[in-house]
């Protein structure tokens, strides 16, 4: 059976590919790990969607937000332990408490495959050399950073290099219709993009899986609803931090102040979430196109 592959699925397989090179390694693994975790892109992709490029913006951010939901629904599904620690050599044991997830299965690995969807997405829509040759360069390291922690078997980061590398491939065999999305009928919207996001969270009952999916509703529904088809976004530097200050502001407001008043449950984890993604695509554009300063475009 899979899961029970001794090179895939062990201890010992982590313990002989750790590389022993001191405290500065671990720092530099944390940092990459850090680069796959949740907030970097609550940060990232609504940057690039209010001051650098709108198309593309949504391009990677749906593929990143489909990303998670399916790797949620997966782990939800197999509930695939990650590395015991008591079996881990005591550099690898002493990482893997600090970083390891509580109660969150391993297969497949999240890091591994966000950062395969994301920078390979990203990548393919960029077209730029350098920049496809570093995004592969923080795939391989995103990915080999959960390893190192021990926080990951490599049977879980196979399966979410793989596992990412279907939905890249599926992302950009449906790019050419991405201007059928934006034109999608408001009914056909709420049916495939709040009423079935919404059953699935609730016929799941992992948190993680509405939150993912909650996010992905909300961003879906906010870009269809934005009127303003303009992609490129002239980029002028204060004019964009102030963007980002105040929508990420906004973000986190949503996300911890509706934590304060809804009860801790799917729906209400969905709906909080749903929020979150519909600012990003559709509150806070309204709202810079209002503030004459933030919507002017720089000489």
């Amino acid at each position: 059976m899979f899961f029970t592959n001794q090179l895939l699925f062990s201890e010992q397989t982590l313990n002989q590919i750790h590389l022993y090179a001191g405290k500065w390694l671990d720092f530099i693994m944390v940092a990459f790990t850090q680069l796959g975790n949740e907030m970097f892109y609550i940060l990232v992709i609504p940057f690039l969607f209010w001051c650098v490029n709108k198309r593309i913006a949504t391009i990677v951010g749906i593929a990143f937000l489909l990303s998670a939901a399916i790797n949620d629904i997966a782990k939800f599904l197999f509930i695939n332990p990650r590395p015991d620690a008591a079996n881990l050599a005591p550099q690898i044991a002493e990482l893997n408490r600090m970083y390891c997830p509580v109660n969150s299965p391993g297969f497949p690995s999240g890091h591994a495959q966000s950062a395969v969807v994301f920078w390979g997405t990203l990548a393919y829509v960029v077209k730029h050399r350098l920049f496809t040759i570093f995004s592969l360069f923080l795939i391989i390291a995103i990915s080999y950073s959960r390893l190192y922690l021990g926080v990951h078997f490599l049977g879980d980061v196979a399966g979410g290099i793989i596992l990412g590398t279907v939905i890249f491939l599926c992302v950009i065999a449906l790019i050419p219709h991405y201007d059928r999305l934006w034109n999608t009928g408001i009914i056909h919207a709420v049916v495939f993009f709040v009423i079935l996001p919404c059953v699935i969270a609730i016929v799941l009952t992992g948190n993680e899986i509405a939150k993912s999916l909650g996010v992905l509703s909300g961003f879906a529904i906010g870009f269809i609803l934005n009127k303003d088809k303009s992609e490129e976004i002239t980029f002028s530097i204060v004019p964009a931090l102030a963007k980002f200050v105040i929508g990420i502001t906004i973000i986190l407001g949503i996300k911890e102040g509706l934590k304060l008043v809804f009860p801790s449950s799917n729906v209400f984890d969905f709906i909080r979430y749903w929020f979150m993604g519909l600012w990003v695509s559709y509150g806070a554009p309204v709202l810079f196109m209002k503030i004459s300063y933030l919507s002017k475009k720089s000489e």
